[in-house]
């Protein structure tokens, strides 16, 4: 009787290890169904979205569908960083040099590059700089085509500003042309986006900024660095617009 028990639960047992065995596997082919589903239900979506794109497509009178393609085109453009920079224009200007000569967009338009500096009669880094910026601009102005001036942006401030001007340009004998603007019209709406003292920018002979500004003084490798390379895409900017 014991040994027939013992027949009768092991059999047991073997039914029982089979219909788990069959619940899993009937679970496995559930789940790999449902992903089935899922994955032509998303293919099915980026179908009908793909067919929905090409129908407004067909659809977009020829006006519409050139009007979208400058828009692309003009996205692509502005992540250019070289496009970016053209489009970025200096602001017409008056100025004088440090003998009284007149100065302006017209004379940058004689050089592929100008490189200006900006600074201000009460930065005292601007004028620290000076006898370094001079050896600096006489190097960049052996280069065919490349100019080096600076411009003071508060010497028309008042009389005390004025007389410092004269006075720095006494002492520091700039090689260049040290130009007093006038802090007026939009000049003066472009230097008050200036933040930092000294700023050295370089424009094409079109008026375009070329390259990040250059904040800061000009006296470490690095900076010259970024200067000769703003330098090397103006000319370059420039001979593009011939």
């Amino acid at each position: 009787m014991r040994k027939a028990n013992n027949i009768y639960t092991i059999i047991m047992l073997g039914l029982t290890l089979a219909a788990c065995q069959n619940n899993s596997q009937q679970a496995s082919d559930e789940k790999m169904k449902n992903e089935t589903k899922t994955e032509m239900s998303e293919q099915n979506k980026d179908e009908m979205k793909n067919e929905d794109q090409k129908a407004d497509e067909k659809e977009m009178p020829e006006a519409d569908k050139e009007e979208a393609k400058d828009e692309k085109d003009m996205t692509m453009e502005e992540t250019d960083p070289t496009k970016m920079a053209d489009k970025k224009m200096l602001p017409n200007f008056t100025a004088k040099d440090q003998d009284g000569n007149p100065y302006s967009k017209e004379d940058i338009a004689k050089n592929d590059a100008t490189v200006i500096n900006l600074w201000f009669t009460g930065c005292s880094a601007c004028i620290e700089e000076m006898d370094e910026v001079n050896d600096l601009a006489d190097e960049l102005k052996k280069e065919d085509g490349v100019d080096f001036v600076s411009m003071c942006t508060d010497v028309n401030y008042d009389e005390s500003t004025k007389e410092a001007y004269e006075r720095i340009i006494k002492d520091k004998k700039p090689t260049y042309k040290a130009l007093a603007v006038d802090y007026e019209g939009d000049m003066k709406e472009y230097l008050e986006g200036i933040f930092v003292y000294p700023t050295t920018i370089v424009v094409d002979k079109n008026g375009n900024i070329i390259g990040d500004p250059i904040e800061g003084t000009l006296v470490s490798e690095d900076q010259q660095a970024k200067l000769k390379e703003n330098i090397k895409m103006a000319i370059e900017s420039s001979k593009a617009s011939k």
